[in-house]
C-alpha cells in the first residue's frame, strides 16, 4: 500500500476505534489499534492510542509496561511521556509522574498540559506549593475550556483599590471545598466581587459579608465591572492559605437540622452515584443496592441524599427524609439541612461528601482505587475536613470490601 493511501487507512481505523471508545466498547477498540500497529509499527502516534485505551481500560500494570517500552523506543515523543505520567500516575507512583510530565514538557511547544497534569501529581502526593503553581496551567489548556477573560489575572499582591471579580469553576464540590478561601480576600485596599450559581446563593450567603455576589449566567464575563479577576481554585496559590489554616476553618458552612424526619435508631444518609457526565463517574459511583448491608446493621435506618434518584430501583430499607413541608434535594440548602438533622453521612465522592464536610458533619468518603488529589494517598482521614472517615477501596472496583468495612465500623460499639 502507497504510504498516503496507508496513512488514510490510519486516520479511518482511528476515527472507527474513536467512537467505539465514546461506546466504551474498549476491548474492540484496542483490538483496531493492535491491527493498526502491526502495519504502521514505527508510527509513534498509533502506538500511543493503543496505549490510552489501556489506561481506559483500566489495564494498570500492562499501560505502564506500553509506554514504558514507547518511550525507549521514541524518547522524543511528547505524547508517550505524557501517558507514561498518566501511567505512573494511575498507580500512585507520582515522583515517576512528575518526572515523565516534566520531560513531556520539555519536549512541547504547548507544555500547559504536562505541567497541569505534573500538578495533579504533586498534589495528589501531598506536595501542595509545587502542586498549586503547576495546576495554574489549566488555563492555557484549550481542552479544559477554560474561562479567559480581556481583563489580567490577579497575582495575589494587594489590590490598591482594583475591583477582584472570583468566578467558579468545576463542580459543586469544589465550590464548597474552596470557597472557604473567598473571606481571606477581605482588607486586601480593593473590591471583591463572586460570581455564585443561585442554586448555591443562600446556603454561602454568611461567607458573603463585604463582598458583592453576582449571578453566574455562562461563560461570558458577568455584567459588572471589575479590573482583574482569579478563580476560586486557585486561592490557595494566590492567599498563600496553609492546608491546617483551611482546616480549622471548619465548620465554615452553617444550616439549621430539617425538622420532622425518622424517628429513632441512627439516621444515616447516602448517596451512592455523582453526576452521570463526570469523566470518572464509571469509577467513584455505585449501584444503590451495593450499600444495602448498611440497612441490615441494627439500629440503622439510611435516609436518601441522593440526587435524581428516580434513576435506579428502590434500594431495599432506605427511608425518605420525611419532613413539613417535603425538601427538595435539588437545593443545596435543603440538602444541607437534612445533612445537618443526620447521625452521620455515608457518600462515594461528590458534592454531599464536600457539603458534610464543610458544614462539620461526621462523614464516611467511600473512594475508589482510582482516588483523587484531594484526598492524598493511603490515608482514612481528609487533609481538608476534620469530621471525614475515608473507606478505600483495597482494588479498583472493589466496593464490596469497603461495604463490609463500613457496616463493621457502624455496628461497632460507639
Amino acid at each position: 500500500m502507497a504510504a498516503s493511501g496507508l496513512a488514510a487507512a490510519l486516520r479511518e481505523a482511528d476515527r472507527r476505534a474513536a467512537a467505539l471508545i465514546g461506546d466504551r466498547r474498549l476491548a474492540e477498540a484496542l483490538a483496531i489499534y493492535e491491527r493498526m500497529a502491526a502495519v504502521a509499527p514505527d508510527e509513534p502516534w498509533v502506538l500511543v492510542q493503543q496505549g490510552r485505551v489501556l489506561l481506559l481500560g483500566d489495564d494498570a500494570d500492562r499501560a505502564l509496561a506500553h509506554f514504558e517500552a514507547l518511550v525507549r523506543r521514541f524518547p522524543r515523543a511528547e505524547a508517550a511521556w505524557q501517558g507514561l505520567g498518566k501511567a505512573c500516575y494511575d498507580q500512585h507512583r507520582c515522583d515517576d509522574a512528575v518526572a515523565a510530565f516534566t520531560r513531556a514538557a520539555e519536549l512541547s511547544a504547548a507544555p500547559a498540559l504536562a505541567r497541569y497534569h505534573r500538578g495533579m501529581a504533586h498534589l495528589l502526593a501531598g506536595n501542595f506549593s509545587d502542586g498549586w503553581r503547576d495546576y495554574e496551567a489549566r488555563f492555557a489548556v484549550p481542552a479544559l475550556m477554560p474561562r479567559n477573560f480581556d481583563r489580567p489575572r490577579w497575582d495575589g499582591t494587594p489590590l490598591a483599590g482594583r475591583r477582584l471579580l472570583v468566578v467558579c469553576e468545576q463542580g459543586y464540590g469544589d465550590v464548597f471545598q474552596f470557597i472557604r478561601c473567598l473571606p481571606l480576600l477581605r482588607g486586601l485596599g480593593g473590591d471583591v466581587v463572586f460570581e455564585c450559581p443561585g442554586e448555591l446563593r443562600a446556603l454561602l450567603d454568611p461567607l458573603f459579608a463585604g463582598i458583592e455576589v453576582v449571578p453566574l449566567t455562562g461563560r461570558a464575563a458577568p455584567a459588572t465591572r471589575f479590573d482583574c479577576h482569579a478563580a476560586l481554585m486557585s486561592l490557595p496559590l494566590l492567599t498563600g492559605a496553609a492546608l491546617e489554616d483551611m482546616r480549622r476553618a471548619v465548620p465554615y458552612l452553617r444550616a439549621s437540622p430539617a425538622e420532622g424526619g425518622v424517628a429513632g435508631g441512627r439516621r444515616v444518609g447516602v448517596c451512592w452515584a455523582g453526576s452521570p457526565t463526570h469523566p470518572q463517574d464509571l469509577h467513584r459511583s455505585m449501584a444503590p443496592e451495593t450499600l444495602a448491608p448498611l440497612a441490615r446493621v441494627p439500629g440503622v435506618t439510611l435516609v436518601s441524599l441522593q440526587k435524581d434518584a428516580s434513576r435506579w430501583a428502590p434500594l431495599p430499607g432506605l427511608c425518605g427524609f420525611l419532613a413539613a413541608p417535603p425538601l427538595p434535594l435539588d437545593d443545596f440548602q435543603a440538602t444541607a439541612r437534612v445533612i445537618m438533622a443526620m447521625d452521620l453521612v455515608v457518600t462515594v465522592d461528590t458534592a454531599v461528601a464536600h457539603l458534610a464536610g464543610a458544614l462539620g458533619r461526621p462523614v464516611w468518603l467511600l473512594l475508589s482505587r482510582d482516588g483523587e488529589w484531594r484526598w492524598l494517598l493511603d490515608r482514612d482521614d481528609s487533609p481538608w475536613y476534620p469530621t471525614m472517615r475515608i473507606f478505600r477501596q483495597p482494588r479498583l472496583g472493589d466496593w464490596q470490601s469497603v461495604v463490609d468495612a463500613v457496616c463493621r465500623a457502624l455496628a461497632a460499639p460507639a
